[in-house]
């Protein structure tokens, strides 16, 4: 009886270590992931921190470069989910109704892509935005609605961009919000004016 309970216990005890053995390693391996995560937590935010500090220097750059046409209040610039957000009015860019580019629209474009030609790294998106007014009849035959027309337009900078400076077509894209997207009402010419914009976004591939 004695040499049975002498068993019993020995059983429990073997139990126990193979238990406290198995325990250990989950443990251990649980440490070990947690350590690969931090890791990972710590090389995203230095990234992070490498993007904004990126994306800081290219802002000034775009400051300085476009501080003439800021003061005329032509040009609006912003940072914002770590892109460079460019504004230019469309008075700028393009005649009325019309989505070749002027002299003084190659000359703004011109400025924007000298800076973003010293970040290779990132993607540039142009969007096109207009107002609400429909197109005269003299154009409707080209631009059926504002949609086509911003389109073009978007289309007209990507192409400036890609054939003067020799810029990657996979850095490009181009995209024509018409009347949809408007900064402010359409109540005034004032306002009109305002939403008649193109968008040029610049920041790190998504």
């Amino acid at each position: 009886m004695r040499e049975r309970s002498w068993i019993v216990v020995a059983l429990v005890i073997g139990l126990l270590a193979m238990g406290c053995a198995a325990n250990k390693k989950e443990l251990m391996e649980k440490d070990a992931r947690i350590a690969e995560l931090e890791g990972e937590v710590t090389g995203l935010q230095q990234k992070l921190s490498g993007e904004e500090q990126r994306n800081a220097e290219l802002s000034q750059e775009l400051n300085d470069a476009l501080a003439d046409y800021k003061a005329k209040e032509q040009v609006w610039l912003e940072e914002k989910d770590a892109q460079s957000v460019v504004t230019v009015s469309e008075a700028v860019l393009f005649n009325s109704g019309s989505a070749t580019l002027s002299q003084s629209g190659k000359d703004v474009i011109d400025k924007i892509a000298e800076v973003a030609g010293n970040y290779p790294e990132r993607q540039i998106r142009v969007e096109g935005h207009t107002d609400n007014v429909g197109l005269a009849m003299a154009y409707r035959n080209k631009y059926p609605s504002n949609w086509e027309l911003a389109s073009h337009r978007a289309c007209a900078v990507v192409h400036y961009m890609m054939k003067k400076h020799e810029m990657e077509a996979d850095r490009l894209s181009a995209v024509g919000y018409g009347e949809f997207q408007p900064i402010a009402d359409n109540e005034t010419a004032e306002d009109r004016a305002k939403n008649r914009r193109v968008v040029i976004k610049i920041g790190p591939k998504r």
